[in-house]
């Protein structure tokens, strides 16, 4: 600024600050507040660092019974195989295996531990009843043959009347064979007098 209007502008000032009841160099101040405004500095913000992030955490590996057969057990099953299913091949001596540490794994760790892993191998391997060879049955008594039907034949002998429970029967003099006449005129053999349900029948006696 040019120094005399400085020091014209400052003894104005001077002159006049009494009547605003304030210092001639609060008045200068002010002035110079409004003539020459001090530039506003912004200063960048600095991002606030971001929270770390957390490795995942490593994934829980279960814990195993059994992870696999030792050449011990591997003999061990082919033993116990061969016993309960006959001889085996290496392909059933592998499914079995297989089926073995799958149901060995499944076992909680407590009862797994509660017994050496050949008496498990034993347990798995041996058989379910329902493959055990069922017991002989007893063989069932012989059914009963009925007595055949009397045949039906022609009534050739010399037999008389005698009536029976209400039923006509002809019976022979000399066999005491009994016949019942069918409705075909057929003359059939029902049994003997005296005998089964005829043993309360008797020949009729000739009045002389």
């Amino acid at each position: 600024m040019n120094s005399a209007l400085s020091n014209n502008l400052s003894t104005a000032i001077h002159r006049i600050a009494p009547s605003f009841k304030i210092s001639g160099d609060e008045v200068s101040a002010r002035l110079l507040a409004v003539l020459f405004p001090i530039p506003t500095v912004t200063m960048p913000t600095v991002a606030e660092p971001a929270a770390p992030v957390a490795p995942p955490a490593p994934a829980k590996v279960p814990v195993m019974n059994l992870v696999g057969l030792n050449p011990t057990l591997q003999k061990k099953l082919v033993q116990l195989f061969d016993e309960s299913n006959g001889k085996g091949n290496e392909d059933a001596y592998a499914d079995a295996a297989e089926s073995f540490l799958a149901h060995a794994n499944r076992m909680p760790a407590k009862e797994w531990s509660a017994k050496p892993a050949a008496e498990h191998l034993r347990e798995f391997l041996k058989p379910s009843k329902s493959n055990a060879a069922a017991p002989t049955p007893t063989p069932a008594p012989p059914p009963k043959v009925s007595a055949p039907k009397p045949a039906e034949v022609e009534m050739d002998e010399n037999c008389v009347a005698v009536l029976y429970k209400g039923v006509e029967y002809w019976v022979s003099e000399n066999t005491k064979r009994v016949y019942l006449t069918t409705a075909d005129g057929v003359d059939e053999l029902q049994g003997q007098l005296g005998l089964a349900e005829f043993d309360g029948m008797v020949m009729p006696v000739d009045e002389e």
